[in-house]
């Protein structure tokens, strides 16, 4: 038996970032819900190519959003959270060592969760480090959030922004229309 007296073991996770994790955890579900094999089914040769592009999009979606989940969840759990959770356990659950833990979220994590807990976030902040949601999945995540995004949408220059994964299938979809418009 220990003679060490115990640690503290509550705490609380603030709203905006319980949100946060639960929109990216919603994103990565989607993806995963996309990742549909239906269409490669049966005996008949067949072009796969839109098939192949839609479970494409669906992985990347679902990893690019449990990515970005893991990155917040870290970054959090090691930076903000107090009392401080055993980081040495967190990592060995994720099948990384302590020691490197920390690189499993990058500065910009950091700034985006500093701008989540903000009275006035920083919006830029939010979309460099959290690539797999889009401006409009940011609402109702926080007051402050939204007042932010409501005086943004404000502004005539302003433009909203969609998650990375969707820029990256617009792009994806606009190559392939202009390729058969060659054909």
């Amino acid at each position: 038996m220990s003679e060490l007296p115990e640690l503290p073991t509550w705490g609380v996770v603030p709203e905006p970032i319980r949100r946060v994790l639960q929109r990216l955890k919603e994103r990565a579900g989607e993806g995963v819900e996309a990742m549909d094999t239906a269409d490669l089914a049966g005996e008949t040769p067949q072009s796969h190519n839109e098939a192949f592009l839609r479970m494409s999009w669906a992985a990347e979606a679902a990893d690019r959003a449990t990515r970005d989940y893991r990155s917040i969840f870290n970054a959090y759990t090691h930076k903000f959270h107090q009392p401080r959770p055993p980081i040495g356990e967190l990592a060995a659950m994720q099948g990384a060592i302590t020691q490197s833990f920390a690189k499993r979220y990058t500065t910009k994590t950091v700034a985006a969760i500093e701008a989540l807990l903000s009275p006035t976030p920083d919006l830029e902040a939010i979309k460099s480090g959290i690539r797999a949601l889009g401006s409009d999945d940011l609402n109702g995540i926080s007051d402050g959030l939204d007042a932010a995004l409501t005086k943004a949408a404000l502004d005539p220059k302003f433009r909203g922004w969609r998650p990375s994964v969707d820029k990256a299938r617009a792009t994806s979809r606009a190559i392939s229309e202009s390729r058969r418009g060659e054909l």
